[in-house]
Order: structure tokens, then C-alpha cells, then sequence
């Protein structure tokens, strides 16, 4: 008896042992249809088109047709393989970070979204090519968010280039393009009311990201801003590579390696010069008054009331431990027309720190000036005046500004020697260094300003008497 009871027993295991394999198997092979499925409609999704304006370039365009998670995206492949992988993975990145956003907020499956990237190659030859997407987001709130990015390779080295890498290292080509978008975009009635015009056009490559290189221009494109009525369209400035003719590097220059491979219809409005900076007639005598080592509440603020009383701007060179103490004097610096640049956390000849330190000292002083006023700096005054490739090598687009007037108002401590020391030195497109910590200094240079005025000199910042010097010389060709 007990022999048959074991028995049956082992024959319950064996049919339990194969129902659970053929369970097994059926979910191993529902599983594979499935996925066999899902490819064949991923396959199904993407079509295959030649471009019209481009024989050579095939349009790829993804399509998942539903109200709630559906999208249209089209890119172009070039057959050139690591220009391809960039495009491709960019569209891929988009499609990613749509779906996750769908995802993240929860959006109800009843609810519609949308998200549609289409595309232009606004400019193709030996030397350059440049894709412009154009990308428009629906997911939830009023209003879909269109956004643009442009890619700009340079074909020989298929590698995708930045304006910064068009120009000469150090030529300051980010306030030239700073002056040309303000002074364009501030043209549009809609943009000139605009609060966020001035942060949107200063001489940062943030600003600057978006480009195309034409024949015989280089475009700025600026991202759609959301005002009362919605977002604004894409704006764009044309500016004549002429402009930049002594900045620019030979090869994107109008050659014929960057002739377009088909005829290239000009934009309607090209900048042919550099505006006059605002205010400034640079057939006038200008001057540069900067200030090191603050801010300070008192010194600070009484120097910072006599240039709003005479009319003029200047440079402070501050210190990043210093400014998350000062916030308020840091963002009136910049709204009346004044130029903050970055002189280290706290003032240590950056040629004798290691790398590391270097980095804090520039970097950190740099996000602190940012995050309390929206606007970063594009000037460095080394501590001392020393420099060297060690330093050079983390300044990025920072320019270093020096000076050729030294009252030394820090040893003297005495106003009238101060007065003394400038008056006696200023002449036209001078930079007089002082210090905003010392109320000496501050009462000198309300004197100074009061004498320079007088004198009809320009008080302007740094960033300014460049461009002054700019068109000086272009006047001169």
C-alpha cells in the first residue's frame, strides 16, 4: 500500500514538473510574438524619403499616430557616419525625454500630447553643414513649448563645432554678437518691452549657441520666449562675415570651400557693421573706472551713486566671498548700466595655487555672481595682475583686464593724493584701477568723476571701451 502511494505521489510531481514547463514555454513564446510584433511596428513607424533640395540626403521620419503619446519627427541622414549618430541620437534623446515626461507628470491617457520635430539644413558645402530643428512639445498646461537647436559640423574633421571654434582664441567676438543681437532684437516692439531682452542678448555662449554659417554670413537664431500671449517665434540675425573679417579663421570665411552646394537665397536683412555702443560716441574721449576688492555696503554705494548722477557706467572686479553678503548692490551694479567682472573667491595670486584651487577660485566666483543677479561675467582681473598658462587654461571665454592707471589708494588712504594720482595720468582710453573698499577711495573717485565729466570724457565700462576701440579701427580700413 504505502509502495503505491509513493508511486502515485511521483507521478503528481512529474505532471506538476511538466505543466509548469509548458506553462513556461507558452510565456517564453507569448512573450517573443509580442516583441516580434512591437519591432514590426517600430519598422512600420519609420519611413524613408530623399531630400528634395539635397539628392544625397535621405529624410528619416518616425511616426507613432495616437492622441496620447504620439509624435512626428523627421531628421536627415547624410551618409556621413558620425554626422548621422549626432543627429540620430539627438531626435532619440527628444522622443526620451518626451515619453518621461508624459510619464513624470502622470498625464491622464485621455489627455492629448504632442510632440513634432521637423528640419532644414540651412546650409551645406565643402567646409560646413548646419541642421536647424525645429522641435514644438505639447504635454500638459495653456500652451506647447516650440524650441529650436541647430548642429554645425565641419565636415573635414566631422566634427560638430561651436561659434566659439569659428574664431580666433581671445578675439572677444561674444561682445561684438552681444551688440548686434541687443541692438537688432530691440528693434521688434514685442521684444524691445520685454524684461528679459538684455539677459537674453549679453555676451555669453549660452546666448550664443544657436547658429548657421551661410556663404557670406554667419545667422543667430534666439529660442522663443513665453510673454502674456504666448510664446514669440524664433528670431533670427543675419550678420555679414565681414564683420568679423579680422577675428574670423580663414576657413569659414566667404571661400570657396564654403560655397553652398546648391543656391543659397540670402536673408532679407544682413548687418553689414558694428553698432555704435549705446550712448557712446566713440569719436569722444572715454575712460574705464574700475573698482577691485568689493562690494562694500558704504564705499560701494557712494561711488555707485555718483555715476548714476553723472551719467556713466564702470567695471567692479568682486570678490565671490563678498557678493553673497552684497546681493542687492551686486544686481544695482548691473541695472544701471554697469559692468561686473570676476577678481577670485578671495584673493589669492591664482599662479600659486593647484589646479583644483584655481578652478574654485574662478568658477565659484562666476556661479555666485550668476545666481544672484542672472548675468555672468565675461571679464577676470587676476589677483596682482598675475597670470600664466596654468590660469589661462580654465579662464574658458573669459578676457583678462588689466589697468594702466595705479593711484595705489590702498597705501595712500589719502583722497586728494588719489584725485591727484589719476587726474594727472588720464588720457584718452586709459583703465584707472582703484578699490570700493576704502571710503577714501569712494570720496576720491566722486571727485574723479565730477573732474573727468567736466572734461568730457566718457566714463564706460570695459566691455565698452573695447568696443569703442573696435571702431576706431574699423574707421580706419
Amino acid at each position: 500500500m504505502k509502495k503505491k502511494v509513493k508511486k502515485f505521489k511521483r507521478i503528481k510531481l512529474k505532471r506538476v514538473f511538466t505543466l509548469l514547463v509548458c506553462i513556461f514555454v507558452l510565456v517564453i513564446s507569448i512573450r517573443y510574438v509580442i516583441s516580434e510584433r512591437a519591432q514590426a511596428t517600430v519598422k512600420k513607424e519609420v519611413e524613408i524619403f530623399t531630400d528634395e533640395k539635397y539628392p544625397t540626403v535621405e529624410i528619416q521620419t518616425m511616426i507613432k499616430d495616437q492622441t496620447h503619446g504620439g509624435y512626428s519627427v523627421s531628421y536627415p541622414t547624410l551618409q556621413i557616419k558620425k554626422i548621422d549618430q549626432a543627429l540620430k541620437a539627438y531626435v532619440n534623446e527628444e522622443i526620451a525625454s518626451y515619453q518621461q515626461t508624459i510619464a513624470q507628470k502622470n498625464i491622464p491617457k485621455k489627455t492629448s500630447t504632442e510632440l513634432t520635430i521637423t528640419y532644414d539644413i540651412t546650409h551645406y558645402s565643402e567646409q560646413t553643414v548646419t541642421v536647424l530643428f525645429n522641435k514644438y512639445q505639447f504635454t500638459d498646461g495653456k500652451w506647447g513649448v516650440p524650441s529650436i537647436q541647430t548642429f554645425t559640423f565641419d565636415l573635414p574633421s566631422q566634427k560638430q563645432i561651436s561659434l566659439q571654434d569659428i574664431f580666433y582664441k581671445n578675439s572677444d567676438y561674444l561682445n561684438s554678437l552681444s551688440m548686434i543681437a541687443y541692438t537688432e532684437l530691440k528693434k521688434n516692439k514685442e521684444l524691445a518691452e520685454s524684461e528679459i531682452l538684455k539677459a537674453k542678448t549679453e555676451p555669453n555662449k549660452d546666448n550664443f549657441s544657436q547658429f548657421s554659417l551661410l556663404e557670406d554670413a554667419i545667422v543667430l537664431y534666439f529660442q522663443p520666449f513665453l510673454g502674456a500671449t504666448g510664446y514669440s517665434d524664433t528670431k533670427s540675425i543675419a550678420v555679414k562675415k565681414a564683420v568679423f573679417d579680422s577675428i574670423l579663421k580663414d576657413s569659414y570665411k566667404n571661400t570657396k570651400a564654403n560655397k553652398n552646394k546648391i543656391k543659397e537665397t540670402p536673408p532679407s536683412h544682413i548687418v553689414s557693421e558694428l553698432p555704435k555702443p549705446s550712448g557712446i560716441d566713440p569719436n569722444k574721449k572715454v575712460i574705464a573706472l574700475t573698482f577691485d576688492d568689493g562690494p562694500s555696503k558704504g564705499p560701494t554705494t557712494l561711488i555707485l551713486d555718483a555715476l548714476k548722477e553723472y551719467d556713466s557706467h564702470a567695471t567692479f572686479f568682486v570678490l565671490g566671498n563678498r557678493v553673497q553678503y552684497y546681493p542687492e548692490i551686486i544686481q544695482r551694479m548691473f541695472e544701471e548700466g554697469n559692468e561686473v567682472g570676476n577678481h577670485s573667491w578671495n584673493h589669492p595670486q591664482l599662479t600659486r595655487l593647484k589646479e583644483e584651487q584655481i578652478q574654485h577660485q574662478i568658477f565659484d566666483t562666476q556661479a555666485i555672481i550668476k545666481k544672484v543677479s542672472g548675468h555672468e561675467p565675461i571679464h577676470i582681473r587676476p589677483p596682482y595682475g598675475a597670470i600664466n598658462n596654468d590660469v589661462r587654461q580654465y579662464l574658458g571665454d573669459l578676457s583678462v583686464a588689466l589697468w594702466n592707471i595705479d593711484p595705489e589708494d590702498w597705501k595712500s588712504r589719502d583722497k586728494d593724493h588719489i584725485v591727484h594720482s589719476v587726474m594727472s595720468k588720464v588720457s584718452d582710453g586709459k583703465i584707472v584701477l582703484m578699490h570700493d573698499i576704502y571710503s577714501t577711495s569712494a570720496e576720491a573717485a566722486v571727485d574723479i568723476i565730477k573732474q573727468l565729466k567736466a572734461q568730457d570724457y566718457q566714463l564706460v565700462t570695459i566691455s565698452e571701451l573695447e568696443e569703442v576701440k573696435k571702431l576706431r579701427q574699423e574707421s580706419t580700413k
